[in-house]
Formats: structure tokens, sequence, C-alpha cells
């Protein structure tokens, strides 16, 4: 039987997880079990990096072939569905804007940008040169479970309640020599 792989299609770069033929499409019904597979779910959520330089997809199945744009660091925040809340778009936006008066309060370049999971999104923020600590801090300000935090060495998910990586990856591997 050959399963229908979702949401890694429109990726241009190295696929990283051996696991990017597991199966959660059959037939055009997601297979997943939320609770009992949270990382599976979070590992094919992909992220958009906006640069002055452009922009590129990044998750746990494929990062980007351009090195240079992972070495700066940087996190991905939302205020969008607090505590798991889904809210309508004019309240996700209500809170995104709040957000963002916070981001530039601090002085941080920041870009938009979406998470995104199957045929959900969620407009967010890139925050260029924050540290991991202040992320998670300011995305617990807005109720976050977790947020995207590229350290320059590797990407994780973590959450902000106890500062655990839900998942982490170390990329350096594929740039050796570079």
């Amino acid at each position: 039987m050959r399963f229908n792989v979702i949401g890694i299609g429109d990726y241009k770069g190295k696929c990283i997880y051996d696991e990017a033929e597991d199966a959660l499409m059959v037939d055009d019904e997601i297979v997943l079990d939320f609770k009992r597979k949270y990382k599976d779910y979070l590992k094919y959520t992909k992220f958009l990096i906006n640069s002055i330089e452009g922009r590129k997809w990044i998750s746990f199945q494929f990062i980007p072939d351009d090195y240079d744009l992972l070495k700066r660091k940087f996190a991905i925040i939302t205020a969008h569905n607090p505590k798991d809340l889904i809210l309508n778009d004019f309240l996700n936006f209500l809170k995104n804007t709040e957000l963002e008066v916070i981001i530039k309060s601090f002085g941080y370049e920041y870009y938009s940008s979406i998470g995104e999971l199957f045929h959900h999104s969620e407009y967010s923020f890139i925050v260029y040169d924050i540290e991991k600590k202040d992320a998670i801090n300011i995305a617990k300000e807005f109720d976050q479970h977790s947020i995207f935090y590229n350290s320059g060495e590797y990407i994780s998910i973590t959450e902000c309640e106890n500062k655990q990586d839900l998942l982490k990856y170390n990329y350096l591997i594929h740039f050796k020599g570079e």
C-alpha cells in the first residue's frame, strides 16, 4: 500500500528526516492521533523565513540549501489561537498586532511569517537575533504553546511552559565545508 505524503511537495532543499515517507494522509483523510503523535505532527509543520534577501520555507523535513540564511539566530512567534483556543480572524489579527508592538518595542529586526500545517496556517513573525529564552518569554505573554527557533546550528520547536525541546535537529552536518 502506498500512502500520499502531504505538506512537503513545494519544498526545495535537503531532506533531513528518514521518516519523510510517514503517512499523514490516506485517501484525502488525515490519519493522526494528535495527542499520541504530537511530535510526528510537529515535524510536518513548515515555516516561512522572510528576510531582506528573500524568502524560503523551513521545516523538520526540509531545510534551505542556503546556509547563510541559517547562520543568523531567529525565532518564529505567533499570537494566534492562545492556549490552543481557535479564535476568529479578527481576534487573531488583534493579538498579532499586540505581539508586533512588543517585538518592535524591544528593537528587534522582524518580518511577517507563516506557520503552516496541512490546510491550517497562522500568521507569525520571524524575529532575528533574539535569544531563545527571550523568544519563549514573549510567546508565554501571549499564551502560546511553543515557538520555532533557529540557533545558527540547530532548529527546534520548544514548549514555552517547561522550555523543553519537542523537536530538535542539528543541521550543520549538511553544510560541512561551507
